[in-house]
């Protein structure tokens, strides 16, 4: 969250196919009605409109988009409470940054704008804690460009931005700190598609149904239970599917023997670990909240003097 000299403040808000991030937290993109009655738990519970909803608990189904119901707008009041938490503060006028995939941009800009525009005076409670939050302005920003938009200066020569989401892989080519919209794309290849085959091909080999978030925890490196034989079957279906995505790259007229590859957000933890025979020109920004962050510093350009 950056504060402005106004009283107003910017927030970030990556609202992803499996995971939603700002710049400081991190919560599953699951939304569950719970009607009128108050849940037994105050964890992720959210009161709104004469409801309870529990947002972040499991992963929300893919759909075509995010705008046709108010489940994005309920993720993003969970996500502007936990950064006005940290702060301390319970009402706010808020500059609020969101992002879309690079190829759709132009198309889709309008339309989310007009989806925050639409209730962007919002009264609820979080937790057990009120918040009074005015939308005073949308800025949207094109995703993986977001990532890195704060080292642009310092890119000298050509590189190609990568980041594998939940729903797509975006790419991004950048010339001397330059993006080159022309020689940018969106691939339908992606985390959520992916757990879903290596489900299938474990229970195949194994006989067994894993679930997506024991996968993810491999992905992740996160302590698992898992028996160490079910890992390394993962960690095999993973480098497939990472080598997979730099074929198709290669395949496009991407130069991947020379140019400089930067994998971004959390498709970077398993690029790191699983990626082919580009090592020695590849980096990876392993940061979740990366696009958020960007999102904000983007914002911040876009208000310029107004920040404190």
């Amino acid at each position: 969250m950056i504060r402005l000299n106004n009283g107003s403040c910017i927030i970030g808000f990556d609202d992803g196919y499996q995971l939603s991030k700002t710049a400081n937290f991190i919560f599953d993109n699951g939304v569950h009605m719970l009607g009128s009655a108050e849940p037994t738990l105050k964890e992720n519970s959210l009161f709104y409109d004469g409801e309870f909803f529990k947002v972040g608990e499991g992963r929300a189904a893919i759909t075509d988009d995010k705008i046709s119901d108010d489940t994005a707008r309920l993720r993003t009041m969970a996500g502007i409470a936990m950064e006005l938490r940290k702060e301390g503060i319970h009402k706010a006028e808020v500059i609020l940054a969101v992002g879309l995939p690079f190829s759709n941009y132009g198309r889709d800009k309008l339309k989310l704008i007009d989806y925050y525009y639409r209730q962007n005076i919002l009264d609820f409670s979080y937790e057990g804690e009120d918040y009074s939050v005015t939308i005073a302005k949308v800025i949207i920003c094109p995703q993986c460009y977001s990532a890195i938009a704060s080292r642009l200066g310092n890119m000298k020569g050509d590189y190609l931005i990568v980041d594998i989401g939940s729903k797509t892989t975006d790419v991004v080519y950048v010339q001397n700190g330059l993006p080159i919209e022309s020689r940018s794309i969106t691939i339908e290849k992606a985390m959520v598609k992916w757990m879903k085959e290596i489900q299938h091909g474990m229970k195949v080999q194994t006989g067994k149904e894993i679930p997506e978030h024991e996968i993810m925890k491999t992905v992740l490196k996160e302590e698992s239970n898992l028996p160490v034989a079910y890992t390394e079957l993962i960690r095999g279906m993973l480098r497939e599917k990472v080598q997979s995505l730099e074929l198709e790259l290669a395949e496009r007229g991407y130069s991947l023997d020379y140019i400089n590859i930067i994998y971004v957000g959390g498709g970077a933890l398993a690029a790191r670990d699983y990626a082919g025979k580009y090592r020695g020109h590849t980096a990876y920004e392993c940061d979740l909240c990366a696009n958020a962050k960007g999102y904000e510093f983007l914002a911040k350009q876009i208000m310029g003097k107004q920040v404190v």
